[in-house]
């Protein structure tokens, strides 16, 4: 008896980690750009929103970097990168791309130097949307989609997997037939 209510209890426990939703995401992501004397390394780049683009200064004068982030022919984004220097991060620009603050698209990077643009880059930035396909993917509730304005969610799959959940606990727990030990 007591070696079958341990077996049900296993079930039980087994179904309810199985039911319970997982999550996948990931975290921001990091790009780099080295600023040498005469390059950039790389020329270019692909990043999603919600990343960090970095770019460290090796060389020996100070560079700005200028972003146009709505597109309005001003930078709306700026960052000082000072000359090299090995005991402070004061050589390094950081600029996170806050979701919901970027548009999809292709932007210009112009980097300044003494003055005067020393090169260019460009910056492809895609939206970091994740959009499930079925209702019972447990990778998220149906109809969420990251980085949209509206979210639609379904109660419907979750009292579906409540249920189904409370069936088998329910069956495994159900007291089968007494068997009379005096017999």
């Amino acid at each position: 008896m007591i070696i079958m209510l341990r077996g049900k209890a296993l079930v039980a426990i087994l179904v309810i980690l199985l039911l319970t939703p997982s999550v996948v995401g990931h975290g921001a992501n990091s790009y780099t750009f080295i600023m040498r004397n005469q390059s950039i390394q790389p020329s270019e780049a692909q990043v999603l929103d919600n990343s960090t683009i970095i770019f460290y200064n090796v060389a020996s004068d100070e560079r700005t970097i200028l972003i146009d982030k709505n597109r309005n022919g001003a930078d709306g984004v700026q960052c000082v990168a000072e000359p090299f220097n090995s005991s402070s991060n004061s050589d390094e620009c950081r600029i996170w791309l806050e979701p919901g603050g970027w548009e999809e698209g292709i932007y210009e990077v112009s980097i300044i130097s003494n003055g005067t643009i020393w090169n260019t880059l460009s910056l492809t930035i895609s939206l970091d949307n994740h959009t499930e396909i079925s209702g019972f993917d447990l990778a998220g509730p149906s109809g969420y989609s990251f980085n949209e304005k509206e979210v639609e969610t379904s109660e419907d799959t979750n009292v579906y997997e409540i249920g189904i959940l409370a069936l088998i606990l329910i069956g495994a727990f159900w007291p089968k037939g007494r068997s009379n030990e005096n017999e």
